[in-house]
């Protein structure tokens, strides 16, 4: 049988009936309904029921922003329930029932203004005077009573119109006429048919296969013969960190020979593990048992050959590095260089520049290069750059970071833009990249 996508849903009764109902014909997942009579009881029922969950759905934007703001939720993996025009539209017809009259003015909160007021254009209700809530998001129920009773009591407003379940019950207690905007059905089809989508789409790519390559440094060849037994007994102590690391991740070791070790585990499972802990701790930590350096690269891919691909490409990026960097190598080949002086640089190896990747393609200097100095430019926020400055970039001697620097102009996708002033000896170049308009 295919997994289901689970599903939370949070809101008042009436909204998660709506919901359910506009469910009811869709395959492939399962909706949990969760009602709460106070948009704060999210707290609770997301603490609680978490763990079962892939993805939350609120009923509308009150308690989606309440959740995002306890830092409860992570946003690519929630979504309310928009609010749309005809919503707040047969609302109003209600109202206008109701009262036995059409209204001259009223008071809306949840609906973005701009869905008011487009709502008003399109049924040439614009003489309607209408007032929105000050922000969109999480307001106290107390607030939005506040807000709507002054308007009424003031003689701004005839009627309220709200979201909020607990809003609804204060302003009728208070005897305030007010009216609750409903979840229409065709919102919450829409709503759960993309979470839905997207829902299936992150476990497939949550499956995908990972492997992490680890490659020890060793030491020079005399220096192997002069200590062979203690260069075993490193490895012997680098491996227990492995195994460890195997176990947390629900990973497979294998050695590739020549100080090579692979471990196979899904895309689901490294990125649970990296939540909670660095790629940089691995290094650190077979350093801190072994006394062994090495390189790691990850590779991930929608088949096994892919991922092997990718995982031995990373390794090859690493053994470029001076320094201690973990090159990560995604199924869409966009490379991802993690360390401890610049955090992330991303770049893809395979560029979309068609600008410069045609003057480039006689050059002696491969895309991937390129790439990762427009994706450095971008991180430092810098176009103009000296040798010195590029090597510091790439990890390189500033001869390389000339070469390449005369290379760019030559083709064209760089110019001499000065020279530095005020220091001794031969002055350096400055060059201006020009990556993202190349000169014809």
């Amino acid at each position: 049988m295919p997994e289901k996508v689970r599903v939370g849903l949070i809101g008042p009764n009436d909204s998660v009936n709506e919901t359910m109902k506009a469910a009811s014909g869709l395959e492939g997942i399962e909706l949990i309904p969760f009602i709460y009579q106070h948009t704060e009881e999210t707290k609770r029922i997301i603490t609680e029921h978490s763990s079962r969950i892939n993805h939350w759905l609120f009923s509308g934007p009150a308690p989606y922003h309440f959740a995002l703001k306890e830092k409860l939720i992570d946003a690519n993996h929630a979504d309310y329930i928009l609010l749309h025009g005809s919503s707040l539209l047969g609302t109003m017809l209600d109202a206008f029932m109701q009262e036995g009259k059409v209204l001259s003015s009223i008071s809306v909160d949840s609906v973005p203004r701009s869905e008011v007021l487009k709502m008003l254009k399109d049924f040439d209700l614009e003489k309607l005077e209408i007032y929105t809530a000050p922000e969109l998001g999480y307001i106290p129920a107390e607030e939005l009573i506040d807000y709507h009773e002054t308007l009424y009591r003031t003689g701004a407003i005839e009627a309220a119109l709200t979201c909020v379940h607990a809003a609804y019950n204060g302003l009728k207690a208070k005897g305030v006429p007010v009216y609750r905007i409903s979840v229409s059905e065709l919102a919450a089809h829409r709503a759960i048919s993309v979470i839905k989508e997207r829902s299936l789409s992150d476990l497939y790519r949550m499956k995908q296969l990972a492997m992490i390559g680890i490659e020890i440094l060793y030491p020079s060849q005399a220096q192997q013969r002069k200590t062979p037994f203690k260069i075993e007994r490193q490895e012997l102590a680098m491996n227990r960190v492995l195994i460890d690391f195997a176990e947390k991740i629900k990973g497979s070791k294998v050695g590739m020979g020549n100080g090579v070790y692979f471990i196979y585990t899904t895309r689901g499972e490294l990125e649970l593990y990296s939540k909670s802990h660095s790629s940089e701790e691995l290094r650190e930590e077979i350093f801190a048992n072994s006394n062994m350096h090495v390189r790691i690269g990850i590779g991930f891919g929608r088949t096994v050959t892919e991922s092997e691909q990718n995982v031995r490409l990373a390794l090859d990026y690493a053994r470029e590095k001076d320094s201690g960097v973990v090159i990560n190598i995604d199924e869409d080949g966009r490379v991802t260089e993690i360390n401890a002086t610049v955090g992330r640089i991303r770049y893809s190896r395979r560029s979309s520049e068609a600008n410069w990747q045609e003057a480039l393609k006689d050059a002696s200097i491969s895309q991937t290069v390129i790439a990762k100095i427009e994706s450095l430019s971008r991180h430092y926020a810098k176009e103009e750059v000296t040798a010195l400055e590029l090597s510091q970039w790439m990890n390189s001697t500033e001869r390389n970071a000339r070469r390449i620097l005369t290379e760019l102009e030559s083709v064209g996708v760089a110019e001499v833009a000065g020279e530095e002033s005020g220091r001794r000896g031969r002055p350096r170049k400055i060059y201006r990249l020009l990556l993202g308009t190349r000169k014809q």
